[in-house]
This record gives structure tokens, C-alpha cells and sequence, in this order.
């Protein structure tokens, strides 16, 4: 596989994908969506913050409806991510998480860092010895 795209509904599911393309070395785009709010990132293991850099901790399981046409809007910005990555073009969403409010229809962006402590990567080369269990 070239890259692995997270469109997964839980995050006990995504650090385990995010465990795999650490081990793998495999580029990650993740995507998310909560009602009517989604964020999309791009992870290049080695190079820059992991997942669980960036959420360190899973949020509290909930029960939301996810309104589709978000999760399209998502989808697609993650599918741009992928074309640019095989195909070697624009810049990817690295060390950045850009965040997708439809309430009000913006666009934001949060810049995110390794965290040297991180459990999964330990901010070093990309990934750890416990992970040769995936």
C-alpha cells in the first residue's frame, strides 16, 4: 500500500492504524467528522507528528449523527490529500490539522508538533519497538 486513509469511527480503531503505518512507514490521512464539524490531517511517519501526538488521549465515546453531506466534505479533502501525495504535487497537510466547521461554514487550521513522550512514535524516527506486534 502507498497510504493508508483513516476513515474510521473510533479512535481505538485509529491508533491502532496509525501504530501500523508508524511500523510500516506508510503516510496516513486522517479524517474525522462529528456532526456537522470534521478536520483532516496528513501523518508522514518520520517526518512529523503521529495521531497520537496530536490526541494524545481518545475523546469520551458518544453518540452523534453525522450529517453526510460532512462527511463528503471530508472524504474529499482526504481523497485531494492522497492525489497530491501519489502524485507528488501541493502541499500536504503536514503538522497541520485543518478543521471543518459546517455550522458556520469555515475553514481553520491548528498547527501540530511531535510530542518527544509521545506513546506511539517517542517524537523519534517514526516508530517503537512495542509496535512489532501489529
Amino acid at each position: 500500500m502507498d497510504v493508508i486513509v483513516d476513515a474510521m469511527d473510533n479512535f481505538e480503531t485509529r491508533y491502532l492504524l496509525n501504530r501500523a503505518a508508524l511500523k510500516r512507514g506508510v503516510p496516513m490521512v486522517h479524517g474525522g467528522v462529528r456532526g456537522l464539524d470534521g478536520q483532516v490531517t496528513t501523518i508522514v511517519p518520520g517526518e512529523i507528528a503521529c495521531l497520537r501526538c496530536i490526541f494524545p488521549k481518545a475523546p469520551p465515546r458518544e453518540t452523534l449523527p453525522v450529517l453526510g453531506a460532512t462527511a463528503g466534505v471530508i472524504g474529499c479533502i482526504q481523497a485531494m490529500e492522497v492525489v497530491k501525495y501519489v502524485v507528488g504535487v501541493g502541499e500536504l497537510l503536514k503538522n497541520r490539522l485543518l478543521l471543518f466547521n459546517g455550522w458556520d461554514m469555515k475553514f481553520s487550521e491548528v498547527e501540530v508538533a511531535r510530542n518527544p513522550k509521545c506513546e506511539d512514535c517517542g517524537g523519534s524516527s517514526g516508530e517503537r519497538e512495542e509496535a512489532d506486534d501489529i
